[in-house]
């Protein structure tokens, strides 16, 4: 089965194609299942379509990608099958999906977040519109078949098309490795973190006043990836750009994981990557009870979900403190992601919805 994956970005750069075709290629080469990549952005428009400004090189590439997508598609001859990671093209509506479908391709749409809620990208500003949100139910009928990663985002599809696969973003366990032993000696400090990207950086201001009073009552370090300079008053910390190639080894170094969200609509239907990461690797997570977090936390097992400034404290405080809690806990979480989370663990399911194109 030769697959043409459109995806939007360029092939090993972003976290949402790492977590799902990039790695589920791992398990559908060996059933003969091969897929041929086909990125939207060009390596310029890489360089700046996540900064402010940059408008003129950023159509000028735009227009430019669009062009060779639409080359691409006059000839699908040698494909059983188009996959669509969220969508065809950055921008525009559903040209694209819908040049594929006349040409008789099926359609393997992967939707891994909640792309028909409008919002605006902190670097382009309302240019995201140009997005066209209302596009994403079109596809989803012209798909023949549609990947979801969370119930919210299934029950959105589910108005549109019935031939749903619900595959969570997977960890590749062969990187995020569960070390056990490390639990064995109690650090001098415990470290707790956050991992995140410069779009998501006002997240951790969620936590800010409680952040602040934890740093007065128990001691402890922090540890925060994704950025150098966090608005974050009263409280110590270490920053760090995020890194492809360093990434476990960062986040290591904690010992309790964080993941603050603010309350929106983007946020209730999202699943969090970073949370099956963390429990991967055996680090007990403390998350706002929003989109997939209440799904894939068992609370007070593989961690704790809090909603308020006082939960947050609690249940900081008490993984700080009770070292054999945070042992239990980290077992358990990685027994989950191992399960659940894990490529392993999702291996057929990925196949089965594969193949379930050609039938």
């Amino acid at each position: 089965m030769e697959v043409l994956a459109l995806i939007p970005n360029q092939y090993g750069h972003a976290p949402g194609q790492r977590g799902s075709i990039e790695l589920w290629e791992k398990v559908l080469a060996p059933v003969g299942i091969n897929i041929h990549y086909a990125p939207f952005e060009t390596e310029r428009l890489h360089e700046v379509l996540y900064r402010p400004g940059h408008y003129a090189i950023k159509v000028g590439e735009m227009v430019r990608a669009y062009v060779e997508r639409i080359k691409l598609l006059g000839d699908l001859k040698r494909f059983d099958a188009v996959f669509v990671y969220r969508e065809a093209a950055l921008l525009g509506p559903a040209f694209l999906e819908k040049m594929v479908a006349r040409r008789g391709v099926p359609i393997i749409y992967q939707l891994d977040d909640p792309l028909f809620v409008p919002y605006t990208s902190p670097s382009n500003g309302y240019l995201s519109y140009l997005k066209f949100f209302g596009k994403i139910s079109d596809i989803c009928r012209l798909a023949k078949v549609v990947m979801v990663n969370s119930s919210q985002i299934r029950d959105y599809v589910s108005q549109y098309n019935q031939n749903i696969w619900q595959v969570p973003s997977v960890v590749d366990t062969r990187q995020y490795v569960f070390r056990p032993e490390a639990l064995e000696k109690q650090p001098d400090e415990v470290c707790i973190g956050w991992s995140g990207s410069p779009t998501t950086l006002v997240n951790i201001q969620v936590i800010a006043g409680a952040l602040r009073k934890l740093a007065e009552r128990v001691p402890h370090r922090v540890h925060l990836i994704g950025g150098t300079k966090f608005d974050l008053p009263g409280v110590n910390y270490v920053a760090q750009m995020w890194s492809a190639e360093s990434e476990v080894d960062d986040l290591r170094k904690m010992q309790v994981g964080m993941v603050p969200l603010p309350v929106n609509e983007w946020n209730k239907r999202k699943f969090y990557m970073k949370t099956a990461q963390y429990m991967a690797l055996g680090i007990p997570t403390v998350a706002t009870s929003l989109g997939s977090n209440p799904e894939v936390i068992q609370h007070g097992v593989t961690g704790f979900l809090a909603d308020s400034e006082a939960e947050w404290i609690e249940y900081l405080t008490i993984l700080i403190k009770d070292h054999g809690l945070r042992a239990s806990m980290s077992h358990a979480a990685a027994k989950v992601a191992k399960e659940k989370y894990s490529l392993e663990g999702n291996t057929q399911k990925i196949i089965e919805a594969f193949r379930a194109a050609l039938n």
